[in-house]
């Protein structure tokens, strides 16, 4: 048996999605997705939403259809829309283990605990960007410690991280992520899988051991939230990526979400090897840094960017996008910037 690792799901009301092209996929396997906003019981609750400079993502209850036709054993809350309303997030954790699904990561950084094929499979998540949810700050130290502390007690076993990173729409993992991934992996842990960029990044392989520093949406429809409508206007966002893994294989699914018509369905087409290109060269940290700032703009390096891997670069990134959330929600108001 594997488990299947999937991107951002959320399943707004009034909306459906054709993902039955997909199902065999699932079949016979276990699923973990990142479970991009709690579940609304009430339409009316879509008015409570925290905060007025971002989207408020939700799920209605027919998620939890989704969930179960697609095999889910277990979803992240470990993002950052989860608190996105003024809802007691422990009532969406009762209505999942109803459905018998289980939930971890409002902790920020948390562990799963499980089975693959015998072995103990420990899953870990945390989430980044601390301003941009209400989680506590993360801690790249604590999180090396623990895959230490696990990898030492449970040798035989596998681990895997399961990290909501990066920054959003960006095609390139941030140095800090980077350097993180390759000192998870030298802690012990057997594979990476990061969610949030919305887009796919490319694909690390690192004393051969996979990192996938985003694989994209998984189900997250364009459409209106609270009273805001999602719209990406990169085309890109319609590529996003599944991962099947038996603690030893790696398989990769390509999928296309036609945004217009709400269809997930396989994308054949898909060149998944040139997701490899980039880290085909192994750079050290101070090139990475150099490539990933000839890529971005002036305000991602400024404001959005982490590039060193401990406390410190945490809380100061922390500032940064707490200044860049100022100057946004100026913008907004001015009318020099309308996101919506």
């Amino acid at each position: 048996m594997s488990v299947i690792f999937c991107g951002d799901l959320v399943l707004p009301y009034h909306t459906d999605v054709d993902y039955s092209a997909i199902l065999p996929l699932f079949k016979n396997h276990r699923t973990i997705v990142n479970f991009e906003g709690s579940i609304l019981k009430d339409e009316k609750e879509t008015t409570l939403y925290r905060w007025n400079d971002k989207f408020s993502l939700y799920s209605c209850p027919k998620v939890l259809n989704v969930l179960k036709d697609l095999n889910v054993e277990v979803v992240s809350l470990c993002n950052n829309h989860i608190l996105d309303y003024q809802h007691d997030i422990n009532e969406t954790i009762d209505i999942l283990k109803k459905y018998n699904i289980e939930s971890w990561g409002l902790k920020n950084h948390d562990v799963w605990k499980s089975k693959l094929n015998g072995k103990p499979l420990f899953v870990i998540t945390f989430a980044t960007f601390s301003n941009e949810h209400s989680l506590p700050l993360f801690s790249p130290l604590k999180v090396i410690e623990e895959i230490k502390e696990i990898r030492q007690q449970n040798k035989d076993s596998y681990i895997v991280v399961f990290p909501h990173w990066g920054i959003e729409k960006f095609y390139y993992p941030e140095p800090a992520d980077r350097s993180l991934a390759h000192r998870m992996i030298d802690a012990g842990v057997d594979l990476i899988v990061g969610h949030h960029p919305h887009v796919i990044q490319p694909i690390e392989i690192y004393k051969g051991k996979h990192i996938f520093y985003s694989l994209g949406n998984f189900i997250l429809p364009q459409t209106f939230y609270a009273d805001k409508k999602l719209v990406y206007r990169q085309q890109e966002v319609k590529n996003e990526f599944i991962v099947k893994w038996d603690g030893m294989n790696v398989n990769i699914y390509s999928l296309y979400f036609d945004v217009e018509n709400n269809v997930l369905r396989p994308n054949l087409d898909y060149d998944i090897q040139k997701d490899y290109s980039l880290f085909a060269t192994e750079y050290d940290w101070w090139t990475y840094c150099r490539v990933f700032c000839s890529k971005s703009s002036l305000l991602n390096i400024a404001f959005r960017t982490r590039f060193f891997t401990n406390d410190f670069g945490e809380r100061i990134n922390w500032i940064q996008r707490n200044l860049f959330r100022i100057i946004r929600k100026v913008m907004i108001r001015m009318g020099i910037h309308n996101p919506y």
